[in-house]
């Protein structure tokens, strides 16, 4: 996921001279997480930002393939052997992420991991043709079948992939917690995947769209309030590649096992990360027309897309009536 750049009027160095401001960053998911929050009360505050990072390391030890622990590991070690028990959260995530398949068409898809756990950025390694081909079959979201608090992978060479997903869910029961606790105005933000939860004390919060060819730059800043965006970027995990020269990103078309092209940046706005994360992946792999006609269909959702060659482009929720 690309990175979202929520700014405040009030500096990090803010909290000392106001203390009903709080902020904190850790690591958890693969990338930064920070939480900001105002509260008259900072005890309640940090209560709240504390328990959020903890709920942020649940979710990692739940669903990171990288760990032999957690549940998405055990299901891809044996779920393609005998149907696996799973937990009441899992099988949410599964069945928003086929809905989201089933909306797009298989733009989406968490079986694109058959292929993708090939790839290695950090090493600049990708699977070959043969390699390609021969896991190719096992990318189809039908595949992942769950009954009964049960799943199932009906191709043994199923593996599954929930980080299009589970980010934005994360945003989600950050806000939750947040809310329960007494808190109204927050941010949250996990790499590419942010929640915003009411304004910030009477002015919008402003969220920042990285520009994709230049690091730490901002390409665009939207002023919003008590929503959800997501952002998915092929500038965040990506190698060249030394013989062709193409850019190898980890936003994979489940089509074709490579790196999706045309696109540099989606950002979706919603009401739910559950919504946005995935969506902001679809999008990407189906492209500015088809991405753009998809996003256009559903009343709740916006869309911001820059292309290759740096061209913005925005669905109709976006633009002014004369343009629409």
């Amino acid at each position: 996921m690309a990175q979202l750049l929520i700014a405040l009027l009030f500096s990090v160095f803010s909290v000392v001279s106001h203390s009903a401001w709080v902020s904190e960053q850790q690591d958890a998911m693969g990338t930064r997480i920070s939480v900001t929050v105002w509260h008259d009360d900072n005890t309640v505050a940090n209560k709240a930002i504390a328990d959020v990072m903890a709920e942020m390391q649940r979710i990692d030890q739940t669903y990171s393939p990288y760990i032999e622990t957690s549940e998405l590991s055990r299901l891809n070690r044996l779920a393609a052997k005998s149907p696996q028990s799973i937990s009441k959260e899992m099988a949410l995530l599964l069945s928003a992420a086929y809905k989201t398949s089933e909306l797009t068409q298989g733009a989406f898809d968490i079986t694109y991991a058959s292929v993708g756990h090939l790839y290695d950025y950090r090493k600049e390694k990708q699977p070959d043709s043969s390699q390609r081909e021969q896991k190719q079959e096992a990318i189809d979201y039908r595949w992942v079948v769950v009954e009964r608090g049960k799943v199932s992978f009906k191709h043994p060479g199923v593996v599954i992939d929930l980080g299009g997903i589970a980010k934005g869910y994360a945003a989600d029961r950050a806000i939750d917690i947040l809310w329960r606790q007494g808190i109204r105005h927050a941010s949250f933000s996990a790499g590419g995947d942010s929640r915003l939860l009411g304004d910030r004390r009477g002015r919008p919060w402003l969220v920042g769209i990285e520009n994709p060819r230049q690091q730490d730059a901002v390409a665009i800043t939207l002023p919003l309030d008590n929503t959800a965006v997501s952002t998915s970027g092929d500038y965040e995990r990506f190698f060249i590649d030394q013989k062709t020269g193409e850019r190898v990103h980890h936003i994979i078309n489940p089509r074709s096992g490579k790196s999706a092209k045309g696109i540099a940046s989606v950002t979706i706005i919603g009401e739910k990360g559950l919504q946005t994360d995935p969506l902001s992946t679809s999008v990407f792999v189906m492209g500015v027309k088809k991405g753009l006609a998809l996003i256009n269909r559903l009343p709740t959702i916006d869309a911001i897309i820059i292309d290759t060659q740096g061209k913005v482009y925005y669905s109709e929720g976006l633009l002014p009536p004369s343009k629409q």
